[in-house]
C-alpha cells in the first residue's frame, strides 16, 4: 500500500493552520479574472483533496469567506488577521481547495492549467520567461 506525503499549510501571521493528505484530486493553475484578482498574481495555485483528507490544525474561527452571488459559486477564503488566502471548501465538487504556496511543499501530483485563453496580456509564455 501505497504512503501519501502530508503538506502543511498556514497563512502569513501563521494564526490559521491546516494539512492534507494525499492522494490529491486536482493541482490548479488558475489564470482566470476571477483568480488574479483573489490572488493580486497571475495565477491562482491550488490543491484539491476530499474533504476527509483535509484538517484544521488552527484558527479556523479566524477564516473569513467572500462568495460570490449565484449563479456563480466563486469564492475566496483568507485570514481575518493578516489577510493570507486560506482553505475553503469547494461545494461544486465537495473537495477542499488549499492555497499550494501556503505549504511550501511539493505535491505528488503535476499542475493542469485551468482557463488558460483567459490570461493577461503581460503574461503569456511562461516557458520563455525560464
Amino acid at each position: 500500500m501505497k504512503t501519501h506525503k502530508t503538506l502543511k499549510g498556514e497563512c502569513l501571521c501563521g494564526e490559521v493552520s491546516w494539512q492534507l493528505s494525499g492522494p490529491y484530486e486536482f493541482f490548479g493553475m488558475c489564470q482566470c479574472s476571477r483568480c488574479r484578482k483573489a490572488t493580486g498574481a497571475a495565477f491562482a495555485t491550488n490543491l484539491f483533496v476530499k474533504a476527509e483528507q483535509f484538517k484544521w490544525l488552527s484558527g479556523k474561527e479566524m477564516v473569513h469567506e467572500y462568495v460570490m452571488e449565484k449563479p456563480n459559486t466563486f469564492g475566496n477564503a483568507f485570514c481575518k488577521k493578516c489577510g493570507s488566502r486560506s482553505p475553503r471548501f469547494s461545494p461544486a465538487r465537495g473537495w477542499m481547495m488549499a492555497p499550494l504556496g501556503s505549504t511550501m511543499e511539493t505535491p505528488e501530483i503535476e499542475p493542469t492549467l485551468v482557463c488558460a485563453k483567459n490570461h493577461t496580456d503581460w503574461f503569456k509564455k511562461l516557458e520563455e520567461i525560464l
